[in-house]
């Protein structure tokens, strides 16, 4: 029982001492992304693109801004008002929960090689699904905008203004952004590094090994399915997938879980079902699911140097 407590002890303070670093660092970066980049910017540079660039460039600000689905609302509300083109609303859709600062705090934890496609699983799947979306024809399957236009200027909100300030005044906002985003989610990191540790500590390797390792074909799809109907923030889970990773989770059935439990949310499904007909949004949760499995598999591929 002593040696459980203590490779508990030892993942929850190695893990926080990991974490918390790259999360603060991450997040000040991101914070400095808002002052620079607000959902006026987005419709700006989006507003009237077609063809690959419009997706291309879609695909460049889903990664680039620190947005979670609650903000992403918003910003695409916003976007839907300024009529830009279903396949370009739905490349930034897609992109968006595969933000640049979580692969920098994958790379160090599970290794660069998963944090890579992790991102390039977001690329690929927002840009298939906004070719695929645009030769469809479904403008139509944008509804007429239900929300007001009073809360599309969220995440953004006063960065028009930031603009005029000097740099330092805006490292100074993206600082207390840092922070401020970090006592919100301090509880939900520890709690998921506290699970993470007795997993780590008390779940026997031989049983993730059976049931969710790499010798069973069928783990990443149960991974991705599982993460489905999960509301989770991806940095809170991470210590737990982790944990799972060292008990002997394949690398696939880790992304696979991140990818659907982070990018689909019933809170999030119920708002865009306020923009978008059932088809789309059927069209969305798929496409999600199944890019996650793809990468999953893919990913299993490589680590076992198939």
């Amino acid at each position: 029982m002593t040696d459980v407590l203590t490779n508990v002890a030892y993942f929850l303070v190695t893990i926080l001492i990991e974490l918390i670093p790259l999360f603060l660092i991450v997040t000040f970066f991101a914070g400095l992304a808002l002052e620079y980049i607000s959902p006026e910017t987005l419709k700006k540079y989006l507003t009237g693109r077609r063809g690959f660039i419009g997706l291309l460039l879609a695909v460049v600000f889903g990664f680039i801004t620190p947005f979670c689905s609650c903000s992403t609302i918003p910003v695409l509300a916003g976007m839907i008002t300024a009529r830009i083109p279903i396949g370009v609303l739905t490349a930034f859709l897609f992109a968006s929960p595969y933000p640049i600062e979580v692969a920098i705090v994958l790379a160090p934890i599970f290794g660069w090689t998963l944090a890579l496609t992790f991102c390039l699983a977001g690329a690929v799947i927002a840009l298939l699904s906004g070719v695929l979306v645009e030769k469809l024809g479904w403008q139509d399957e944008v509804k007429p905008l239900l929300i007001p236009f009073g809360m599309i200027n969220t995440a953004g909100s006063g960065v028009a203004e930031a603009v005029k300030v000097g740099f330092k005044v805006k490292a100074k906002r993206a600082a207390k952004y840092s922070f401020d985003f970090f006592r919100k989610l301090a509880a939900y990191i520890i709690i998921g590094s506290v699970i993470g540790a007795f997993i780590y500590g008390l779940v026997p390797s031989e049983f993730i090994a059976t049931y969710a390792g790499g010798s069973n074909v069928l783990a990443v799809i149960i991974a991705a399915l599982i993460g489905v109907p999960l509301y989770v923030s991806i940095i809170p889970v991470i210590p737990i997938v982790y944990s799972l990773y060292l008990k002997g989770l394949s690398a696939g059935a880790v992304i696979a879980f991140l990818i659907t439990a982070t990018a689909i949310s019933p809170p999030e499904l119920i708002m865009l079902s306020g923009m978008f007909k059932k088809k789309f949004i059927a069209f969305f949760v798929i496409m999600m699911v199944l890019g996650s499995i793809v990468t999953g598999y893919l990913l299993n591929a490589i680590s076992w140097g198939v």
